[in-house]
C-alpha cells in the first residue's frame, strides 16, 4: 500500500511539472526566450509605459478637478433619497425590459435553429435569409423604424415593446445559430441510434438532440444576457425609462453640470449587474463539465 501511495505520489507531483513542460515548449517554439538584454529592455519599456498610464491619469485627474468635476457636492448629489429612488426605478424598468426580451428571443430563437435544420429546402432559405438579416441590421436602425416608420403603418407602440421588439429581433437571429451550433456539435451517432429505435427527425431532434444542445448553450445564453441587458440602453431614443434616459433626465433637471458623475453612477451600476450575470455564467459553466 505504502508503495502504490509513493507511486501515485510521484506520477501527482510530476504531472503539473510535465504540463509546465509542455507549456514552456509550445512558447518556446512561438517566442524566442529574451536573453539577458531583452528581459532588461522588456523591463524598462514596461516601466515606461506604466510612469506614462500614471503620468495620462494624473492630468486627466488635475483637468477634471480644474473644470469642478471632482467637487463633493456633484457626487453627492446622487445620495439624495429621490435620486436614489428614482435611479432603481429605472435599474427596474431596465432589468424589465432585459428580461421581457430574454424570455421572448431564447425561445424564438430555438425554434428559429430548428427551424434552419428543417428538411425543407424553402423553409431552410427562408430561415436563414431572415437570421442573417436580423445579424446584420443594426439595432439602432431597427429602433428608430419602430419609432418613426411603423407609426405611420398603424398603432404606436408602447415605449417599452418599441425597444423589446427590435432587442428580440437580433437576439434571436444570435440564439439560433448558437444552437444549431449546438446541435451540430453533438455526435452525429445519437442520430443514427435514434433513426435505429424508429424515432423519427422531429421526435430525435426534441428527445435527443434539443435537451443536450440546450444543455451545452446554457452558459451562453446567460452571457448573451449581459448583451440584452446593455441593449437597453437604446431605450433612450424612444423615451423608454431604463437607465440611460433616467441619466439624461437627471442631468437636465439638476441645473448644473453633472454629466461626469452621473454616467460614472450608471456604469458602476450596469458594472455590477453585468458582473453578477457574468458570475453565474462561469458557475453554470463549471457544473457542467
Amino acid at each position: 500500500m505504502s508503495a502504490l501511495t509513493a507511486i501515485t505520489g510521484s506520477l501527482t507531483d510530476r504531472a503539473p511539472d510535465s504540463r509546465r513542460g509542455r507549456a514552456a515548449g509550445d512558447a518556446a517554439l512561438l517566442f524566442d526566450t529574451p536573453g539577458p538584454r531583452g528581459r532588461a529592455r522588456i523591463l524598462l519599456a514596461s516601466l515606461a509605459v506604466t510612469a506614462l498610464v500614471i503620468a495620462l491619469v494624473a492630468v486627466g485627474i488635475h483637468h477634471l478637478s480644474g473644470a469642478g468635476q471632482l467637487d463633493y457636492a456633484k457626487w453627492r448629489y446622487f445620495l439624495g433619497e429621490s435620486i436614489v429612488s428614482y435611479l432603481g426605478l429605472a435599474v427596474l424598468d431596465t432589468l424589465r425590459a432585459a428580461a421581457v426580451s430574454a424570455l421572448l428571443s431564447f425561445p424564438i430563437g430555438i425554434a428559429l435553429g430548428w427551424a434552419r435544420m428543417a428538411r425543407s429546402t424553402a423553409l431552410r432559405g427562408a430561415v436563414g435569409l431572415w437570421i442573417d438579416a436580423m445579424r446584420a441590421i443594426p439595432m439602432l436602425l431597427l429602433v428608430y423604424f419602430f419609432l418613426l416608420a411603423v407609426p405611420h403603418w398603424g398603432p404606436t407602440l408602447p415605449a417599452m415593446w418599441m425597444l423589446v421588439v427590435p432587442i428580440v429581433m437580433c437576439t434571436s437571429a444570435t440564439t439560433a445559430e448558437v444552437f444549431r451550433s449546438g446541435v451540430r456539435s453533438l455526435d452525429a451517432g445519437q442520430s443514427e441510434a435514434a433513426a435505429a429505435l424508429g424515432l423519427s427527425s422531429g421526435q430525435t431532434m426534441r428527445l435527443v438532440l434539443a435537451p443536450q444542445a440546450l444543455r451545452l448553450m446554457l452558459p451562453t445564453l446567460i452571457t448573451q444576457m449581459v448583451t440584452i441587458l446593455k441593449d437597453t440602453s437604446l431605450g433612450y431614443v424612444v423615451a423608454y425609462g431604463e437607465l440611460m434616459y433616467a441619466t439624461k433626465v437627471l442631468t437636465n433637471a439638476a441645473g448644473f453640470d453633472i454629466y461626469l458623475p452621473a454616467y460614472v453612477v450608471v456604469a458602476l451600476i450596469y458594472v455590477v449587474i453585468n458582473w453578477a450575470l457574468s458570475a453565474a455564467a462561469r458557475r453554470i459553466e463549471a457544473r457542467s463539465r
